[in-house]
């Protein structure tokens, strides 16, 4: 998916954070309606408030959105999403493809002993 010239940022992100088509279609109305609600972007996503809770727990965890909690005047609270900055995103995607790029490197280094090790298995 990466290698294909047309790749772009959803792509990456898809990958590296493993975003379904969903939390990419969430993610993108956070960056567009910032410190909106779980119900403001649930109507916007067309989907029920459980599904898009469940992408913005990922998203939140994944370092992709940030969830504030407000107080209501009336007393109480509510969570306000919003995107981590592009270019902490870009930072921790760079770490990611190194990291990766590492243990990829060793899974090659390793290839004929750990082929040598399946082959004796059976």
């Amino acid at each position: 998916m990466l290698t294909k010239k047309s790749a772009s940022c959803t792509d990456l992100l898809s990958c590296l954070y493993n975003l379904k088509p969903t939390d990419l279609e969430v993610l993108l109305q956070v960056a567009r309606n910032e410190n909106a609600t779980l119900d403001e972007i649930a109507k916007l996503v067309q989907r029920d408030r459980s599904s898009v809770h469940r992408c913005l727990s990922k998203l939140v965890s994944a370092n992709l959105v940030t969830k504030q909690s407000k107080s209501l005047k009336v007393g109480g609270y509510y969570h306000a999403y919003a995107m981590v900055e592009p270019i902490k995103i870009k930072k921790d995607a760079r770490e990611r493809v190194k990291e990766i790029t590492e243990s990829l490197e060793a899974l090659i280094d390793s290839f004929e002993s750990d082929l040598k090790k399946h082959l004796e298995m059976n």
